[in-house]
Parts: structure tokens; sequence; C-alpha cells
């Protein structure tokens, strides 16, 4: 099996990896076994890629750019989570019709950040009825921040993109960070004095892509509401520690620890965290005597896609493990 990461999987799973989809193959070349694009195993799992119908279909429904308004940030059908998962299997801007979508994704700013069409609720004591077709576009900090981080992982580094995360930093420039405060959550978290741990975690995404904010203090300020809701120890509204929480999960659309571990490996400055710590131990314990994972929950508007086979193990959430796992251990 070799030193590093490997060593923590009972077999090593790279040759089950190699047979898996084509998006599993293209980022295990890449990024597990860091062949270069040039290679031609590699460019042929990018063709392989590009012409599987289920991902030209995904591109197909993300260049669909908010029809509707949103009405709730956990629906993993909104097109920005699509255009993630693109980012995530290895597109680039120059990929597919990419490139329509990302004009229409930097056509809606505010103060600096990309907006969403969304409608911004009035004070009031209950839970407001959201309007899907409200034509109002707002900046977020669980919507904007996601948008600059699959612009940078598309490959789109302009002064536009760069100057949205310069705004993000500024946003997180004390341990308040950046937080909606709509009135339906506004009571919970001004009595615990903690920001929002879903902005915390989306901002960490951006600051991870980008060498000078990557170990900043903004970065360890957005880390702030992940570690407070650690030491919590229990649900904080509607983010959970519970059995939803600890779930093999695909795409990343919300907050559960796979996604907490996807992001938070990437810092140093967290390798020794007791969240991370705790992250990594649970990874490990859910691997099968292959060294394989095999998912334990799923979208149901992605139940044709192999991630959400909850009764064999998926090469794509697989391969998630083993790059964090690598991402830990180096």
């Amino acid at each position: 099996m070799g030193s590093g990461w490997k060593i923590t999987l009972k077999k090593d799973p790279l040759p089950w990896l190699l047979e898996s989809t084509p998006w599993t193959r293209y980022k295990t070349l890449t990024e597990l076994m860091e062949l270069p694009t040039a290679h031609k195993d590699v460019k042929q799992a990018k063709q392989d890629l590009l012409k599987h119908p289920m991902v030209i279909k995904l591109a197909s429904e993300a260049c669909d750019w908010f029809p509707l308004s949103i009405t709730r940030h956990n629906d993993p059908t909104i097109c920005y989570y699509k255009l993630r998962m693109l980012s995530d299997m290895g597109l680039t801007r120059d990929d597919l019709q990419l490139a329509d979508i990302i004009k229409k994704a930097v056509q809606h700013k505010e103060d600096n950040l990309f907006a969403v069409r969304v409608c911004i609720p009035e004070e009031t004591t209950g839970y407001p009825k959201p309007d899907p077709h409200a034509t109002e576009w707002h900046a977020l900090p669980c919507d904007s921040p996601l948008i600059t981080y699959i612009l940078l992982k598309l490959g789109c580094k302009s002064q536009e993109v760069l100057q949205t995360a310069a705004a993000l930093k500024e946003k997180w420039r004390s341990p308040a960070g950046w937080f909606c405060h709509f009135a339906f959550v506004k009571s919970f978290y001004k009595k615990l004095q903690v920001p929002c741990q879903m902005a915390g975690l989306f901002a960490l995404e951006v600051f991870s892509l980008i060498p000078e904010l990557k170990e900043s203090a903004a970065a360890k300020n957005a880390y702030t509401p992940l570690e407070f809701h650690k030491d919590y120890g229990k649900s904080m509204y509607y983010f959970g520690r519970s059995k939803k929480f600890w779930t093999l999960k695909y795409p990343f659309v919300w907050y559960n620890a796979l996604y907490l571990a996807e992001v938070l490996t990437r810092f140093e400055f967290l390798k020794n965290s007791e969240l991370v710590k705790e992250l990594i131990a649970w990874i490990e314990n859910s691997q099968d005597e292959d060294g394989r994972f095999k998912p334990t929950s799923m979208f149901r508007a992605y139940r044709e896609w192999e991630f959400t086979d909850k009764k064999q193990a998926s090469g794509w959430i697989t391969f998630l493990c083993c790059r964090i796992l690598k991402n830990y251990y180096g």
C-alpha cells in the first residue's frame, strides 16, 4: 500500500477507481495519482468525461440560470449546485457550454459580490412564505461565496472574480463574520453570539483556492462558527450534529460531515483541530473491507447517478474520501 494516506485504508482502492465512471477515473488520475493533463490516460479520461450523456445533460440544466427565485437553499436542483458538480468533476470554463453559464453568473452583483435571484423576507415573527417568482437579486452569505468558488474552480481568475473574493475577505475581518440575520433566525444566533456555520464553510471554500487567503486571519475567522458548533455539541437551528450530519452524501449541497471534511482538510492551521480529527476518524471507520465507501444518504434528484446507490460502494464517494485522507495525511 505504501505510506501516507493509503496506509489508513484496508486495501488499495485505486485499481478499482480506475475502472469506475469517467469523472471518477479522471479525478483519480489527476488528483490521487497526480498525473499531468498531457498524459494519454488523463486525456482519454477527459474525453470520456465530456462525452458522457449524464454530464452533458447536467451542463444543459445548469445553463438555465435561476429561472425562478430561490425558495430554500438546500434544494439540490438549484443551478449553481449543478455547476458546482461539473467543477468538482474537473470541467473548466472551456468545456461544453460552460462559458455561456459563466456569462450569466457574473451579470448580477451587489456590493462587489455575486448575486442570486432571491427575495429578502420582511421582518416577521414567523417563517415567511418564499415567492418563487420574485425578480430581486441579492448577494447572500450562503450563495455568493459558492458562485465565486465555482468560478475559481472552473479556471476563472479574472479581476472581476478576484474582486468578489476580496470583498468576501472584508466580510470576515472579524469573527462576527457575514451573516444574513433574517428575522426568523436572528434571535437564535444573536443569543449565541456566533455567525452562521454555512456562511463560514462557504467562505472557507473560497479562501482555500487563493494562496494569500488560505491561512489568513479571514479564514480563521470563518472557521469560528464551525468550531463553536463542535463545542456546542448539538443542533443549531437546522444545522445538526445527529445521524443526518454524519452521512456520506453527494453533491455537496448543505451542512454535513463529508462536506466539512472536504473543505477543512485543505487548511494547515486546522490539521490538529478536534473537529478535523473527529471527521477523519469517522471517514476511516466508514470504509469497508476493500477500502471502499458506500453512500449512506442520497438526493432523489440524482438517483440515476452511482453515488446515490446505498446498496454498494461508490467510486465517486470513495474518491472523495481518499482525497480527504490525502489532503490530511499528505
